[in-house]
């Protein structure tokens, strides 16, 4: 334990102030074993991990044995635990995430599923971070560069050193290259550009000027080095010389002096240098085009930008900032040598790759990036819809797995950093160039929130589409946390399907030999891990390394790349320094498409600069190089798969579950198998690539067919579409892709319905011939619709013989309100049609409950008081918590598909709780049936998915009746509506207007009249002959009720058709409320909070009354408590129904016109005469601060003149003057000083508990016992702040007290 622990302070890293916290987890068990630590501490530049403070999911990634069913029920069993937040199927690889209350929970978990022989895997989930950038500051003024001082060395060149050569060789001081420098490119070829735009050039004669503003063939210069100076031998031969008297010419040299070396030194703007001369003076160029060395002071003169041109065996892109780009190309031997890969390839001409950027998103609208997008081939751009079915609606450019959405948009940095260091678009004249500037697609996977912080699982889910949408390479600059086996599983199905993993090593400077970063550390074939290093190609000082676990290195100091809303910024970190391998792995497999996934990496790693300062501390010891790795790909053959494919492939499934698939995987041998050693079979997704592999190789045996027999059922990756059989050898396997010439078959999932449809009615025949029908079958769908793809109406005999099809009603994946977790127990539920009732009131420590739906829906919250951040119920992504009561009724809208609503508290305080309705949508479908001749006596409803129908002997049948026109009404013409409201005070009693609306064509099919009566519950009419009205052809028609007494039972008031033949036998009903007046339930009053005498501001709180039918508006009147006079109208709201309490807010300067206030309810028939009042009393003159006593009670001072005195209240007795202003009165010189605080609220302020917080805050500055706070009349902020030292200093403090006390 003691050498576990010894690396933890590697984990306080310089930027971190202190370490919040230490978890030491250690764990062996039969199907895992790892021990790990976790750093938790303030977020800084570099850290090992962090974790949001919002976070309080505690999640384990689990695996158990058996098919899909047994995984799925075991999940459920689990959802179920008290303890468990939610549960989530990762199909794909067979796995599920359990998220947990707490990390007791979770360690509970851990130890059960230890012990369960049908776990095999359980491993917690981690949260993990960017390796976060770090930002660089540029060299002083004066400073060097580390790579022009030692880029000339014969140690920089390891061909030189491993002769035995030292010093100066690079070129040597002669001018001369040795040959061994040329393993880092040619000689630097470069122009100088003046202060003034011109370009310095040298004349055959030996003449220099700088008066060209073009770049002419005698304005480039071969750059060389001797010692820590620089010469510039021109394209004649020349070098420029310092002549006496301080001119500037260009001479031959047998052998370089001190007269033909300049000293670079960068310069304050970080883009230009100053040349120093032998003689301490700097070169500088006179307007008129001289160039001088007679400058003792670098000013704007003497600046000059110093930029590589293109050598014979280099190509530049004309993109503006690549002279920024040190890690492309620079003096040193430091860079990757860009430009001489570029001369050899860029892409342009090519197939073309996908990388995918797994990070912070993409600014995929940056304007060096948006050519360089990938754009999914299979979705339509803003339809809203799904048109690839893998989940994401309108993931064009990637997918968001942090937002759950199809737009990847980079709200941070760091993605798009990264991308343009990788792909950035070059030879556009703007910005800069990525590596592989043409041919790659970069596919946004954002799985990291602004914060920088994300999920494995949510990492693993950016894998998974990477993998089924055609991503060659992953880029990851992300790390933290421990070993995730689910993490290492995702990597090894990438590597399965020839995806490179590339990922940075970590930023806090420790050796992941000893100290393990993930996911750089993971053990698999696929990944490379990589180390940042310096312009002066040592590693960062933040870089991690690892002589086992770190492969090679890569620039990462000061990086200048994209940055959302096409800007463009430096970052430092490993994160920059793995874009720089992903770019170079992309540009080679470009140049060598054929080659595998491992030799691209083999070629990478064979390819690097070896480095001194490197070895030892990296596997390889090197720099990746871009020349080095695309001459080295030529030295690769490319895998040689069979030439003859498999002629086809067949699968049906048998398993009647859905999502699982069971069978016999049949093969039809190639017609020549004589370079094929065996077939294989792999998932391939809708957009045609590889997934993993199904069941095990067959070996060619000469057979016309054969059989991959599987031992259980499977469920497919996500997004696998298909299966392919693909032929193989030792030298080479041919691709598994849909669009290639291996054969495939569809997975077509064979599932039985395990519902029916709950219901079904015949709406009327519309058609009044005899012998036809027509008209409309309403069916209420199956609760839940996750087994049915449609339903089948079939015609039907009463004696149960089904006749032909009469059509069919589409799913729409329908789930009626479920709810999971240990509060559904104590949860109210209830149901009126389609709306659900919710109620929650009070509840109990520790509650999670999960209520699962399908949308579209409204959530009216009627009731809701939590204790705030702590209790809270999330609904469509909206989290609710605290007192919403002045916010109520508050509707919230359902999306289309499975919604859900969460209710979480915690273990400690309780409040009222909460009640919301549902309203879903969706329930009920309709089918209309066209005017035909009936085959049989009725229609019957089947749930189907797709040709298979539910087994169940439960079919719903309704009878379709014919109706003509010797009939009375069809209940096709049955009233569509009624409303209904008494105007009746009386208890017992109703009276007023039905309003009855006519169904579509009644009045053609001979309705005339209307009738309305009292009904049971069950629809059955009660109470004698009821109402009658004509219909008039009227689109509503008005039924007049006179007063009545209620009959016994009644329930309803329902509405029928009539005709000159008979009373129709279908109606429409509305529930029957007797308005019986009812007073509000109780009325409270906040209290005043205008001091002024005379006057109030507060809020009155109305409780609802019950029940709360017809009341029309709630109306409050000023009062007399002592006489109970009623007054004057104070003011009115109208009820919010559920019971909701309603405020009436009286703002500042209401005049008080009674000593209470009386509610009283209203109808439409008039107000009651009586309701509940309370007393508002008016606080009269301002009250003083309650200040702190002294010990001995300070004299009063007197006031300034004109200031109005604040009191101080002495209970239930008369308020207490302390003291009061005289008419005319002076200060004296009793008071020392006073000073005006301008600016204040006088509503704010006039609050007790506001001015002790102002007290408070003065009282560092002004002895308690001798402040007081007098309050003046208003005054201009100049005026009041004229006549007071010290006042804006003390302004600040009041303010800040207010804004904490706000």
């Amino acid at each position: 334990l003691k050498s576990f622990l010894f690396p933890l302070s590697r984990c306080h890293a310089p930027e971190i102030p202190r370490l919040d916290r230490l978890r030491v987890v250690m764990r062996a068990g039969p199907r895992r074993a790892f021990a790990s630590i976790v750093c938790i501490h303030l977020l800084g530049a570099v850290f090992s991990v962090g974790v949001p403070d919002h976070s309080l999911d505690f999640r384990v990634i689990i695996r158990f044995a058996g098919d899909n069913e047994a995984q799925d029920a075991r999940v459920k069993e689990l959802s179920a635990r008290e303890d468990v937040v939610h549960a989530k199927v990762l199909r794909n690889l067979g796995m599920a995430v359990i998220g947990l209350r707490s990390a007791e929970a979770q360690e509970r978990l851990l130890d059960e599923l230890d012990a369960d022989d049908r776990a095999e895997l359980a491993v917690p989930d981690t949260w993990v971070r960017v390796d976060a950038p770090r930002r660089t500051e540029a060299a002083p003024r004066g400073a060097v560069p580390e790579e022009f001082q030692k880029g000339g060395q014969c140690s920089a060149h390891p061909a030189c050193a491993a002769r035995g050569l030292v010093g100066q060789c690079c070129p040597a001081k002669d001018g001369t290259r040795l040959s061994c420098c040329s393993l880092h490119g040619e000689p630097a070829t470069v122009t100088i550009e003046t202060f003034h735009g011109t370009f310095i050039t040298a004349t055959p004669e030996g003449g220099v000027f700088a008066r060209s503003h073009e770049v002419l063939p005698e304005s480039k210069f071969q750059l060389g080095w001797q010692g820590n100076s620089a010469s510039f031998r021109s394209s004649f031969g020349q070098y420029l010389t310092v002549e006496d008297f301080g001119w500037v010419a260009a001479l031959k040299r047998e052998e370089i002096g001190d007269r033909d070396r300049f000293t670079m030194v960068y310069n304050r703007d970080n883009e230009t240098f100053s040349l120093g001369t032998y003689n301490g003076n700097f070169v500088s160029v006179e307007p008129a085009g001289w160039v001088l060395a007679n400058r003792p002071q670098s000013s704007l003169w003497e600046g000059f930008r110093i930029r590589k041109v293109e050598g014979p065996h280099q190509r530049f892109p004309d993109d503006p900032d690549l002279s920024k780009l040190w890690a492309m190309n620079s003096w040193g031997a430091y860079d990757i040598d860009a430009p001489e890969a570029w001369k050899m390839w860029t892409g342009e001409v090519g197939s073309g790759i996908v990388v995918a950027v797994i990070d912070t998103g993409v600014d995929h609208t940056h304007e060096d990036l948006h050519e360089q997008m990938w754009v999914n081939p299979h979705e339509i751009p803003g339809n809203g819809i799904d048109d690839d079915g893998n989940g994401f609606v309108d993931d064009i450019h990637g997918a968001d797995f942090a937002n759950e959405d199809g737009d990847p948009f980079d709200d941070q940095v760091h993605g798009t950093h990264c991308s343009g260091t990788i792909a950035g678009v070059g030879n556009n004249g703007i910005g800069i160039a990525g590596i592989a500037w043409r041919g790659v697609r970069i596919m946004g996977l954002k799985f990291l929130k602004a914060d920088g912080s994300g999920r494995t699982s949510d990492a693993i889910r950016a894998v998974d589409y990477a993998i089924a949408h055609g991503a060659r390479i992953l880029s990851n600059s992300w790390g933290g946390g421990s070993s995730s086996s689910a993490m290492r599983v995702a990597i090894e199905r990438a590597e399965a399907s020839g995806l490179l993993f590339i990922a940075a090593a970590g930023n806090s400077g420790t050796d992941n030999d000893v100290q393990p970063h993930y996911p750089s550390n993971y053990e698999v074939d696929n990944l490379i891990s990589v180390a940042s290093t310096t312009s002066g190609g040592g590693l960062s000082t933040f870089s991690c390394f690892g002589h086992r676990t770190v492969h090679l290195a890569a620039p990462g100091s000061q990086i200048y790349s994209t940055a959302p809303g096409s800007r463009y910024q430096f970052l430092s970190g490993t994160s920059m320094a793995a874009p720089h391998v992903t770019g170079v792995a992309a540009l080679v497999w470009m140049y060598r498409p054929q080659l595998s996934m491992q030799q691209v990496k083999e070629i990478i790693m064979q390819s690097v600069e070896e480095q001194h300062r490197l070895k030892g501390r990296l596997i390889t010891g090197g720099l990746v190089n871009a020349k080095n790795a695309l001459e080295t790909a030529w030295a690769f053959d490319p895998p040689k798969p069979p030439k003859q494919a498999p002629q086809g492939v067949e699968f049906e499934d048998v398993d009647p579950a859905a999502s699982a698939y069971f069978g016999v995987v049949t093969i039809k041998a190639a017609a020549d198998e004589s370079d094929i050693e065996y077939y294989r079979v792999y998932f391939v997704s809708a957009a045609g690539y590889q997934l993993e592999q199904l069941g095990e190789d067959v070996p060619a045996a000469g057979l016309p067919e054969l059989t991959l027999r599987l031992n259980r059922s499977f469920s497919p990756p996500t997004y696998a579409k298909a299966l392919v059989a693909v032929s193989g050898r030792r030298l080479g396997e041919m691709p598994a892709r849909i669009d290639q010439k291996a054969p495939h078959v569809s997975l077509e999932d064979f599932v039985v319905p395990d519902m029916n449809v709950a219901g079904a009615t015949w709406g009327g025949d519309t058609d009044l011939r005899s012998g036809w029908v027509e008209g409309t079958l309403k069916m209420a769908r199956a609760r839940r619709e996750s087994t049915i793809t449609h339903y089948n109406i079939y015609w039907r005999n009463t004696t149960g013989a089904r006749g032909p099809l009469a059509g069919t009603v589409p799913a729409i994946g329908f789930r009626e309100p479920s709810c999971t977790g240990d509060a559904c127990a104590v949860i109210q539920q209830s149901r009126h049609g389609s709306v659900y009732t919710f109620e929650h009131q009070p509840y109990g420590d520790g509650e999670q409950a999960t209520i699962s739906m399908s949308g579209p829906g409204r959530v009216s919250v009627r009731a809701f008081v939590t204790e705030e951040y702590y209790d809270v119920l999330t609904v469509a992504g909206k989290e609710l918590s605290g007192d919403q009561s002045s916010k109520l009724p508050l509707d919230l809208e359902l999306p289309e598909g499975v919604s859900e609503i969460v209710w979480m508290s915690d273990p400690s305080l309780n409040k009222q709780g909460w009640a919301f309705t549902l309203a879903q949508a969706g329930e009920f479908a309709s089918f209309r049936l066209n005017a035909s001749r009936p085959p049989a006596d009725g229609l019957e409803i089947v749930a189907a998915y797709r040709n298979n129908e539910f087994p169940g002997e439960a079919r719903v049948f309704v009878q379709v009746v014919d109706h003509d026109r010797h009939m009375a009404p069809s209940p096709a013409y049955a009233p569509t509506a009624i409303s209904f409201m008494d105007v009746d005070p009386g208890e017992g009693r109703v009276a007023g207007v039905a309003a009855v609306t006519p169904a579509e064509g009644a009045a053609a099919a001979g309705v005339s009249h209307y009738r309305v009566d009292f009904a049971d519950g069950e629809g059955r009419p009660l109470g004698g002959e009821g109402w009658t009205a004509s219909a008039n052809g009227s689109s509503m028609v008005i039924v007049a009720i006179s007063a009545t007494a209620l009959p016994a039972n009644a329930t309803q008031l329902i509405a029928r058709a009539q005709s000159a033949l008979g009373l129709g036998g279908s109606f429409v009903a509305t529930a029957l409320v007797d308005s019986v007046p009812t007073a509000p339930s109780g009325v409270s009053w906040s209290g005043d909070k205008d001091e002024r005498r005379g006057w109030v501001s507060g809020e009155l709180l109305v409780d609802a009354a019950i029940p709360e039918a017809g009341i029309e508006w709630y109306v409050a009147y000023w009062s007399n408590s002592t006489t109970g006079v009623r007054g004057s109208e104070a003011g009115r709201a109208q009820p919010k129904g559920f019971g909701i309490p309603v405020a009436m807010r009286f703002p500042f300067g209401t005049a008080a016109k009674g000593d209470s206030l009386t509610v009283v309810s209203a109808y439409v028939w008039g107000e009651m005469e009586d309701g509940p009042s309370v007393l508002v009393p008016d606080l009269g003159a301002a009250r003083r601060l309650a200040e702190v006593p002294a010990r001995k009670p300070p004299r009063p001072p007197l006031p300034m003149t004109g200031a109005e005195p604040w009191i101080e209240s002495q209970g239930e007795a008369a308020p207490r003057v302390v003291w009061r202003a005289a008419e005319g009165a002076s200060v004296g010189g009793r008071v020392l000083s006073s000073v005006t605080i301008p600016g204040l609220d006088v509503e704010v302020v006039s609050q007790e508990r506001t001015r002790q917080a102002v007290v408070a805050a003065l009282a560092s500055e002004i002895p308690r016992g001798q402040l007081r706070l007098l309050r003046l009349s208003e005054v201009e902020r100049s005026a009041a702040m004229r006549p007071n030292s010290g006042g804006r200093r003390l302004e600040a403090s009041v303010h800040q007290a207010l804004e904490a006390h706000a």
